[in-house]
This record gives structure tokens, sequence and C-alpha cells, in this order.
């Protein structure tokens, strides 16, 4: 018997982050939803600052390796779990939405095949070129030293990318010859990003607006998200190294509209028509689209940096609050290729302000840790998370439950986020920053210009 949203009871998220924890309140906020599992989340989800709700289940099982998907899917038989939302991507590129769809299983995410647009930067670059997406100019290498001789060929900066998964930190914007070439062998010598750098990608360096647009989609039906703006360098004025996030903030701007009429029509829609009609798959799931917008002739274009095959983190954090239709039909829809017949989404008009605290910098028994996204200490006692006003949201990501000191404790380099909202951005950017200022572990470090 097929599911249908009348018959929904199980929901399962799969993941541990930010990101996660963000999608398991929203999949909460459904009444559609009897046990929601979660595989295998964090002990914020389930022992947090907000009031848990006796519907969520934890699965401990975190999917590394091949094996874990298909020990997956034999519990969520097991259990019955009606569907399956995958939020990070390391998973998807490892192939669990073709197990879990060959075992009859309802999951919401892109195919291995698809998911190769995140899996490799190089591929995707070649894919988008192929159907006449604006992109930067670019030219891949498998040869550290055949990169080198291009990057001294050429007259401006460049930047140099990991093709493969590294975090969200395997993208370096240079400023000079000596930066890229540096950037070569962090990448492909030193291996700082693993097999992920055993290819680059080297592009053309456009410093426009970033944007980061974000959409649902069956493979036919395109539906976009509201924007947010997320800050990715780790210290205030777009400073320091680049991270997987330091904050975020929604909605993005006032002519939202004409924004997204523009990358729907020139990326969104030609990417997911192209990955049918061109390439032969369908890809369906969340579609992440990061680049920038360039002002040209007196108009306003888009250019693509990466696409991710899953939501941002911390754009999550700000964008699922935000979301007032009911996730389990938005789920229900793309797994059923129905996409189209919700129409447009509802979204909450209020600003959402995101501020991640992270593991800073702290002296160890061998000299400095730098702090994230470099080294970082963890098992650091956190305080202050009582005192969080219940209008504000907590959102865990790199958190653990002490049971002997009865306290959360670091575990991560991104710690955790609070997220606060107002009718207007500076409203607010200051709750969130007078309830982040109530949070301390040693080490304690977040952007203080996040929405400023």
């Amino acid at each position: 018997m097929s599911v249908t949203k009348e018959t929904l009871r199980k929901v399962m998220i799969v993941g541990s982050g930010g990101r996660e924890h963000a999608a398991v309140k929203a999949f909460l906020n459904s009444n559609k939803v009897k046990t929601l599992y979660v595989a295998h989340g964090n002990d914020g989800m389930f022992n947090g600052h907000n009031e848990i709700d006796g519907r969520l289940q934890k699965v401990d099982l975190s999917i590394e390796r091949q094996e874990d998907i298909q020990k997956l899917a034999a519990i969520s038989q097991e259990m019955g779990v009606d569907l399956i939302f995958v939020g990070p991507e390391k998973p998807l590129s490892l192939g669990i939405v073709d197990v879990f769809e060959n075992e009859g299983l309802a999951i919401v995410g892109p195919s291995k095949k698809a998911s190769m647009l995140e899996g490799s930067k190089a591929w995707a670059k070649d894919v988008m070129r192929t159907l006449n997406i604006p992109i930067p100019d670019y030219v891949n290498f498998s040869d550290p030293d055949k990169a080198k001789d291009y990057i001294k060929s050429q007259p401006n900066p460049v930047v140099v990318k990991a093709s493969g998964l590294a975090a969200g930190k395997g993208s370096i914007v240079t400023t000079s010859k000596q930066e890229a070439l540096e950037a070569v062998d962090l990448i492909m010598v030193q291996k700082k990003f693993g097999e992920a750098g055993n290819q680059i990608v080297i592009e053309q360096r456009l410093d426009g607006e970033e944007f980061s647009f974000f959409a649902f989609t069956d493979g036919e039906t395109v539906l976009p998200m509201a924007w947010a703006r997320d800050y990715k360098r780790s210290h205030d004025k777009d400073e320091g190294l680049n991270t997987g996030g330091m904050g975020a903030y929604s909605p993005y701007r006032e002519n939202e509209q004409e924004l997204t009429d523009t990358v729907m029509k020139q990326i969104a829609q030609p990417l997911v028509q192209g990955c049918r009609e061109k390439f032969g798959f369908t890809y369906k799931g969340i579609l992440y689209i990061g680049g920038t917008f360039l002002k040209e002739n007196g108009k306003i274009n888009p250019y693509v940096f990466e696409v991710n095959v899953r939501m941002g983190d911390p754009e999550a954090q700000v964008i699922y609050p935000r979301l007032k239709t009911d996730l389990v039909d938005i789920s229900m829809g793309i797994i059923e290729g129905n996409l189209g017949q919700l129409g447009r989404l509802d979204w909450d008009q209020n600003y959402h302000v995101c501020v991640c605290a992270t593991s800073g910098r702290t002296r160890g028994k061998n000299g400095w840790y730098k702090g994230y996204p470099q080294r970082y200490a963890t098992g650091k006692e956190i305080s202050g998370l009582n005192q969080i006003s219940p209008d504000s949201l907590v959102f865990h990501s790199g958190t653990k439950w002490d049971t002997e000191k009865q306290c959360f404790i670091t575990d991560g380099g991104r710690v955790l986020s609070i997220v606060s909202s107002g009718v207007t951005l500076g409203e607010a950017g200051n709750k969130a920053y007078q309830e982040i200022a109530k949070v301390d572990f040693q080490g304690l470090h977040y952007r203080k210009d996040i929405g400023t």
C-alpha cells in the first residue's frame, strides 16, 4: 500500500547537526507525525533548552559507511518508518536514497548520481557548462604541477576548490598568485581535505553580492524557499578563515521575488530540467545553489559557484523556523511527484537571525588551540542554556550531555546556535545577541556582526 499524507505516522531524520535539529523542530510542528526518529542526532535534540517532545526517539546509528546504510534500511523497515528525510551530504553521496528506494522505503533526497553535483565540483561545473548555466570561467586539474602552471599564467586572482566533499571548507578565495599556489599545495599535496583534493577546480574570482538559493523539487516542479544570507568567514567584517557558517538571517532583502524569478529562470529550472533530459537522471529533494549577483550593463546577473544537494547549515536554522507549510506535505509531494499541487510555500514574515557559538582559541597541555575552523578543544562545560528565553530557539551542533556533571559540554567546532525573531532585522539581531550573551564556555567565540 502506498503511503499517503493521511496514513503517514512515522518519520525518520538522518543526521546529527544543527541543520538536522532545525528539521526536527519543523517536523514536530506537524500534527501528521506520530513518531519522529533521528539517526543518530545529538544530545541537544533529546535533552535541550526547549521542551522535549514525547514523539522524538533516538536511533543510535551514524551513517559513515555503506554497511551503515544497509543497517539503517533494515531498522527502518522493522520499525515501519513511513518517511525518511536526509540532512547531510555524506549519506546522499554514499547512495542512501538508491538503497532505501530499492527496499521500498519512501525517502527524500537526490540519488547517488544526482548527489555527484556536490560530491564532484569538477563534474558539476561540466554539467552546468553543458546546460549553458552561468558560471565563472574554470579549469579542472588532477595534477598539481599543471594547476600551478595555469595559475602563473592568470592575470587576476582565482578561487581554488577541492572537487570532493570537504565539509564546506574546501573553497579557498585567493588574492595573489602566491596564495593560489599555496592553496594547490594545501589541497593536493598536503591533502588537507583528504581524497576530496585529488582533483581541484580553479575558477575565475567574481566579487559580487553572494547568495544562497534553496528549493524543493520533485524532478519537475521547483518550489523556491525563502532566501537567507549566511556568513562564512570566522571573524567580523568577513575576515578570518572560511568556515561551514558562522550565522545567517532571513529574509534576505526586500526584492526577493525579483531575485527568485531570475535564479529560477536562469539556473534552477534549467538545471533540474537538464539533469532529466540531457543527463538521464531525476534530481529530487533539496537544491542549494551558491553563487553571486553581478551588475553588468545595467542588469543583475547570477553566476553559480557551487551546487549542493542538501539544506545549508546554518541557513536551515533561519529558514525552517519560518516555514509554515507542513514539511510532511512537502516531503510527500517530492516522493510522489506531485509537489506542484502545493502551490507556493507559506512563510512567517518575521525576520530570523542565527548566531553560531564556536570552539575558539584556548590553551591546551601542549600549546594553544587556534579554534574552529582549525584545531579546537572539546569537553568544555557549557553554562547559561537554562537562562535562554523561550521565545528564542537553541539548535545544537557539537554538544554532548555529561551525565556526571549534569551539563552539556562542547563536542565540535560549531557548538550551538541561537535563533531569535523580530518584526525588523535589527530587532531579531538584538534579541539573538542578548540571548547568546547568556551562554558561556571556555574558548567561546562568535561573530558580532550577523545581520548588521
